[in-house]
């Protein structure tokens, strides 16, 4: 099976069409007699699938450097790829209670346990909030587009809100952005209602402290509060505003082995942020340099725009069953 998966990936790799592997792959399950999370069909009629993107193969396709645990083999055999815990974490980063209302249609409480990252970047703020916050958006507005807009000209002046470095019109866009993805998972959320999943599988789906979303969102915390901190060049410390790369969030960091995702498995995150800052720097370095240009010209834009172009659709289904699973007890 393992072979197999190989050979698809090597032939999506070449045509750059991902949908070829997706089939392959559910059909390898099928013929283990593996039910696969059902979702061939919804790819293939999906408005949003690029088509012409890099695909993450379902597992790891190097030869483990360790037993996976009993929920990353059932994982994988359903279907979820090796990246799932960092495709999570972008999305849940900034998710509100009522961004949760809006795309997906479900009333959660402020005690949620869906953890996002902490849009204060003052020194030494919680970095990570193990619930998602209420997002205060002003209810006179009726559109979510100017919600959004409002609550981002509102913070306008606060330099230590949101991702640091990025002015005002790229936090506008940073915001845009995320719209477009929770739509996007909103529409497999949707499909899921009529082939809902086991909870042997959504015990697994939701155990952030042990399927890498814990982690993967402390990191993205660190890489947006200090832009270049795993990047192997990291200068200063932490507020000493001596940082020259503009982090580009969206990118995922470079290093996706199996022994990179050991090392951050077992990171220890807690503790004085300066120290957590040195240890990130030394244990942490993925190379993620990630520029990008500020939005200032037409040019700047085309190559934002492709960036969100290519945002793996895949990555928006994993996390539609994320909160399929996570979701269904409110």
């Amino acid at each position: 099976y393992q072979r197999r998966v190989r050979e698809a990936v090597v032939s999506t790799q070449s045509t750059g069409n991902p949908i070829n592997m997706i089939k392959f792959v559910l059909s390898a399950l099928c013929i283990l007699g593996v039910q696969a999370v059902p979702r061939p069909d919804h790819l293939d009629d999906s408005p949003f699938f690029p088509g012409e993107e890099d695909y993450v193969t379902p597992g790891p396709t190097e030869e483990p450097s360790e037993v996976p645990s009993e929920c990353e083999n059932y994982m994988y055999s359903w279907g979820m790829s090796s990246n799932y815990g960092m495709a999570i974490a972008h999305r849940l980063h900034s998710l509100t209670v009522e961004d949760i209302g809006y795309y997906f249609g479900v009333t959660v409480p402020v005690d949620n346990g869906i953890p996002t990252v902490n849009l204060d970047m003052s020194p030494n703020a919680a970095r990570v909030l193990p619930n998602a916050p209420l997002a205060t958006y002003d209810d006179s507005f009726s559109s979510i587009g100017l919600k959004h807009l409002d609550k981002i000209l509102r913070h306008m002046d606060d330099k230590k809100y949101s991702i640091i470095n990025y002015n005002t019109l790229e936090k506008v866009a940073h915001t845009f952005h995320m719209s477009e993805l929770w739509t996007r998972a909103a529409y497999y959320y949707d499909l899921l209602k009529n082939t809902p999943v086991g909870d042997e599988m959504c015990g697994c789906i939701t155990d952030v402290a042990n399927n890498d979303i814990l982690p993967e969102i402390e990191l993205l915390a660190l890489k947006v509060k200090f832009p270049g901190i795993t990047s192997g060049a990291a200068p200063g410390k932490p507020g000493d505003g001596a940082w020259p790369i503009n982090y580009a969030y969206n990118q995922p960091h470079n290093d996706n082995s199996i022994e990179y995702r050991r090392v951050l498995r077992n990171f220890d995150f807690s503790g004085p942020e300066e120290e957590v800052f040195d240890r990130v720097v030394e244990e942490l370095d993925d190379h993620d340099e990630s520029e990008c240009d500020h939005l200032s010209n037409e040019k700047a834009w085309a190559k934002w725009r492709q960036g969100f172009k290519n945002m793996n659709d895949f990555d928006n289904y994993q996390f539609a069953v994320y909160m399929h699973c996570k979701l269904r007890d409110f």
